[in-house]
């Protein structure tokens, strides 16, 4: 962390992805060992149903623990949320249910007073992160914009929300044919 931290500065976010690898015990110590580094998050630093322990690393570390792209639904980010696992709320918009179970988790997560961060599908994610004052940053992959015809742009280093109607999107159809089964 402290080559990454030295290579980008210190006005850059920097963010770290365990993806549920480490113990309990092991979050803690190597965030104890990192801490210097200022992390933005640590992200699924345990099980992703393991409340009690993110609870403890929660508690434990300098860095917010951010989590939530593994639920499926709206009753584990409630039971998440209860027991004060974490420090930002990570909502998948396919896992969670669609646009209306998002919006339920985002305004539950605002009921905690807490921030809220997409995973994966910044062209939809844009919008509802905007829309909500809780809204903390959007997850840019930019591995799905060429399906696209005017995907969100890109402007100053911040994804900018569409202007046209409903999501903004439409798809480009030459780029859905390469990708057609059957």
């Amino acid at each position: 962390m402290a080559v990454m931290r030295g290579a980008i500065g210190p006005d850059i976010d920097l963010m770290c992805d365990i993806n549920q690898h480490w113990s309990v015990n092991q979050a803690i110590e190597v965030e104890t060992r990192i801490a210097d580094d200022h992390l933005f998050w640590l992200e699924d630093p345990t099980a992703h149903d393991d409340f009690p322990g993110l609870a403890r690393i929660a508690d434990a570390l300098t860095a917010p623990v951010a989590a939530g792209e593994y639920h499926y639904g709206i009753v584990p980010f409630r039971h998440m949320l209860e027991a004060r696992a974490i420090d930002i709320v990570m909502i998948d918009l396919l896992r969670v249910g669609g646009i209306t179970q998002w919006m339920k988790v985002a305004g539950m997560a605002e009921a905690f007073n807490l921030p809220v961060v997409s995973h994966l599908i910044p062209e939809i994610h844009v919008q509802l992160v905007a829309a909500i004052p809780n809204g903390l940053t959007v997850e840019y992959m930019p591995w799905s914009l060429r399906l696209f015809e005017e995907p969100p742009a890109m402007e100053a280093g911040q994804l900018a929300v569409p202007k046209k109607p409903g999501l903004g999107l439409a798809f480009d159809q030459a780029a859905i044919k390469r990708y057609q089964v059957g």
